[in-house]
């Protein structure tokens, strides 16, 4: 990746404007080698910290610090740059200023280094989310998020390929450090979504620019069902734990983990807590269970793959709930959470 960002710099009319900072996050192989020698070797500026603090968003945090540019772009290290990246990246942050947007959501593309799997379907409505692949792919066309597709919903930007204004987390704030890849809380994914989720709901305008492309190798042992049910296992504990942790101290919906529009049938008993995990999240289990097993009397192959990463899903959604009941119950009272909770505010002094 840093040679394909090296040779496409050499392209460039402009060539000073340009950063590249690289946060070794306590790597133990030849990192500092290889980055030091392409610093000798090129006239882009490349500037390299530590950050001891373990987590992806702990590096992007600490990196943010350290940047000097407008428009800061942030991109995974086992990605392919499109031939064009760097230029189309460029003229972003030449016209970010005369765009009243926060955040572009750069293009992701799936690289299938083995052939599809004959159980493996991507097509609605049982299809695998392309994000369980790294995957954020949505046409051609520019649009503000969220929009639909073909290809599925886009509701916010990947933290594959995304370009955020620098006055964004001056003026916001930062990723959640408890989230995402070797992240403190254990919670390894949804450190891009809980943030563009905030910023939504802050009215920063994001949109999708397809233009900027990269290539996520997909390593074929990630396209087993095992590793897809792991995902969705994670993805629904995130989900579910980000839910009842947000920064904006919003209470979640007393049956989140229910579809919408089968809420209002769930009786009153169901929101009651058995071992401090509500009743209705032990229900849908069953009921997806129950129907999981029934499909393997029918053809349709597709649904019964989808109803076991539902199932994953909701296991992980049962374990986050545990975790917030745990940590409801130990911790200890407070009137500014509960003022805040009743939406009081006060300039606390301690």
């Amino acid at each position: 990746m840093l040679e394909d960002i090296c040779s496409q710099h050499k392209r460039l009319e402009t060539q000073n404007d340009i950063e590249v900072i690289l946060v070794d996050n306590n790597s133990f192989d030849n990192t500092a080698e290889v980055v030091y020698r392409f610093v000798e070797s090129t006239e882009l500026s490349i500037k390299y910290f530590t950050e001891k603090k373990l987590g992806l968003s702990a590096g992007r945090n600490f990196a943010v610090t350290k940047a000097s540019g407008d428009l800061l772009a942030f991109i995974h290290d086992d990605i392919n740059l499109d031939e064009d990246w760097l230029k189309e990246a460029y003229q972003l942050a030449l016209s970010c200023h005369d765009q009243e947007i926060g955040v572009f959501g750069g293009r992701s593309v799936p690289m299938w280094q083995e052939d599809f799997p004959d159980w493996l379907n991507l097509q609605k409505p049982y299809g695998v989310r392309q994000e369980v692949f790294s995957g954020h792919s949505f046409g051609d066309e520019e649009q503000y998020y969220p929009f639909d597709t073909e290809y599925g919903t886009a509701e916010f930007p990947s933290g594959i390929n995304v370009f955020i204004r620098k006055e964004i987390f001056e003026n916001c704030g930062n990723f959640r450090t408890d989230l995402g890849p070797s992240a403190a809380g254990g919670f390894s994914v949804l450190d891009d979504y809980e943030f563009f989720e905030y910023l939504s709901m802050l009215k920063i305008p994001m949109v999708y620019v397809p233009q900027c492309i990269v290539y996520h190798p997909v390593n074929p042992s990630k396209m087993t069902i095992q590793n897809i049910r792991r995902w969705y296992f994670k993805n629904g504990r995130a989900q579910y734990w980000v839910a009842h942790t947000d920064r904006m101290k919003r209470e979640p919906h007393p049956l989140l983990g229910i579809n919408p529009k089968f809420r209002k049938i769930i009786p009153a008993f169901a929101k009651q807590k058995f071992k401090g995990v509500p009743i209705f999240l032990h229900l849908k289990f069953f009921f997806l269970t129950l129907e999981w097993l029934i499909q393997h009397f029918s053809l349709n192959s597709a649904r019964r793959h989808w109803l076991s990463f539902r199932i994953s899903e909701t296991m992980g959604e049962i374990e986050a709930s545990a975790l917030v009941n745990e940590q409801v119950n130990s911790r200890k009272f407070s009137f500014k959470d509960r003022l805040i909770k009743k939406g009081i505010t006060a300039d606390f002094q301690y």
